[in-house]
């Protein structure tokens, strides 16, 4: 889905960007953990999975916070890792034909990002990432590239993956909270499980709205709407 077109396909976004080293350093920093265990579209979620395996540390109406750090079956680095690769790598490349210009801009923190995936540093300053987990009924199986959200007094990145929802906020005024609800540095390692299906899909509302739908896909939706 992009804000041009919307299609079914099987294809993968590809681009000769990587040296192999590179590019392993990304699939075995994370990757190749994750993947497997995402939503998939018969409600099986391996990693909701693991993260209910321990009792959540709050629950407020129906948001459930669980403390990764006591769940010996999270790889907390390979999500952080995972996380922050995505988002570096949005920030060099654009992703779409036709465009040299990186989809998001990270300015002086792309640098430091980089030097962190490379084991060079550790996490960056000024950095704050959150990540959301969808009930296992609710989880969305789609994928969106990373995006900004609205300027506030600090830079906000967001992309999703079948069940899980990543925000990278960027920025020396960073919120109050963030201290508390970043999943790389709050020593908890916190995981949100709440329902975030409206919130993705207002978004690709706003995005595909006057996109041009495939004849394959209008099909498809129609068959849908049928009883």
């Amino acid at each position: 889905m992009t804000a041009k077109f919307v299609m079914p396909t099987s294809r993968q976004l590809q681009h000769p960007l990587l040296c192999q080293s590179c590019e392993d350093t990304l699939n075995k920093g994370g990757e190749h953990w994750l993947l497997p265990l995402l939503a998939t579209i018969d409600k099986k979620f391996p990693l909701l999975d693991i993260i209910e395996r321990v009792e959540p540390d709050l629950v407020d109406g129906t948001l459930r916070a669980y403390a990764a750090s006591r769940n010996p079956d999270i790889e907390i680095n390979k999500l952080i890792h995972f996380a922050m690769g995505v988002f570096w790598k949005a920030s060099i490349h654009s992703w779409e034909g036709g465009s040299k210009m990186p989809r998001i801009e990270l300015g002086l923190y792309r640098e430091k990002l980089r030097a962190f995936l490379r084991a060079e540093t550790p996490f960056p300053r000024n950095m704050g990432l959150v990540l959301g987990v969808s009930p296992r009924e609710r989880a969305l199986v789609s994928i969106s590239l990373p995006y900004q959200n609205p300027v506030r007094e600090w830079h906000s990145f967001t992309f999703h993956v079948p069940g899980v929802l990543f925000v990278l906020n960027v920025g020396k005024k960073l919120g109050p909270d963030m201290p508390h609800i970043c999943f790389a540095t709050n020593p908890a390692h916190p995981l949100l499980v709440a329902d975030l299906s409206q919130d993705i899909a207002s978004v690709v509302r706003a995005v595909i709205g006057k996109a041009h739908k495939s004849k394959k896909l209008i099909q498809y939706m129609e068959r849908k709407k049928q009883p």
